[in-house]
């Protein structure tokens, strides 16, 4: 009884300081018997009488826990959310198609690529329906890792048409200027899809990170100047460094109701979905 009673006081007084900082969970059940040097039993009854005195609101499953029913609304409102990019980071728009070098120079960064492997692949079944490949087509493969100011920003994998294979022969560190300058050929437009994953351990060793760190996933189909798929890529940018900007803009409504003075050319047009 008096491990519980001790357990109940040390929790509470736990839950009382969080509420003042503005969190809205509890640590879990294995995390607060090592703080007290107690049984997880004897914490979960603890649980169970803030519960009942209405501290606190356990939600049971896999992402639930016990939160918190004091915090006030506003310091839990997503304003207050920390990003994980709290330093300087890399703006990635993506309404332009710019590539990785070009952004970090225009922003003030100093570039790095790494190249870690090369050469031509049998192209994956991805990659053959990405870019409408036979079977039995290979692709241009490339491993790269990028750098900004020196500290690593992403890992990218990019798959391109054998008519290009003679990017191989170059440096490979900008692959649209090559692409331009030597080969005439301009990615235009991109298709692009954005997702949080979970860095695998050889992922994690390139990226100096450790495994199950969350990044930016970028699945991009890339399209030339005459409208096809010429690239496929995968890239895995560092969340503590990136930061995405979209615009986004729907047409003035064509039904009857207020009148809009029509914009100026080149001005309030759509834009694709483009790469950077």
């Amino acid at each position: 009884m008096l491990a519980l009673e001790h357990a109940n006081a040390a929790l509470r007084r736990l839950a009382e300081e969080l509420t003042e900082l503005g969190a809205s969970r509890m640590p879990t059940e294995r995390a607060l018997a090592d703080r007290l040097q107690t049984s997880r039993t004897t914490v979960r009854k603890a649980l169970e009488l803030l519960e009942n005195d209405g501290t606190i609101r356990r939600v049971r499953g896999r992402s639930g826990g016990a939160y918190l029913t004091k915090v006030q609304l506003q310091d839990a409102a997503s304003q207050t959310a920390r990003p994980l990019c709290s330093g300087r980071g890399v703006l990635r728009s993506l309404n332009t198609v710019k590539g990785i070098p070009e952004i970090l120079h225009e922003q003030g960064f100093r570039d790095g690529t790494t190249v870690i492997r090369s050469g031509l692949v049998p192209a994956p079944s991805t990659v053959r329906e990405a870019l409408h490949l036979s079977s039995d087509e290979f692709v241009v493969s490339l491993l790269r890792l990028r750098h900004a100011d020196g500290d690593t920003l992403s890992l990218e994998r990019m798959f391109l048409r054998t008519e290009v294979a003679e990017v191989l022969s170059t440096e490979m560190k900008s692959i649209y200027r090559t692409l331009g300058s030597q080969f005439g050929v301009q990615i235009c437009a991109a298709d692009e899809s954005i997702e949080m994953a979970a860095i695998s351990q050889s992922e994690g060793v390139l990226l100096g990170l450790p495994a199950a760190t969350p990044v930016l996933k970028l699945r991009r189909v890339g399209y030339d100047q005459h409208g096809r798929a010429l690239e496929y890529s995968v890239d895995l940018f560092r969340a503590d460094r990136t930061r995405l900007h979209v615009r986004s803009q729907s047409s003035p409504s064509t039904d009857s109701g207020p009148s809009f003075v029509q914009p100026a050319a080149g001005i309030g047009s759509k834009p694709a979905r483009y790469r950077s």
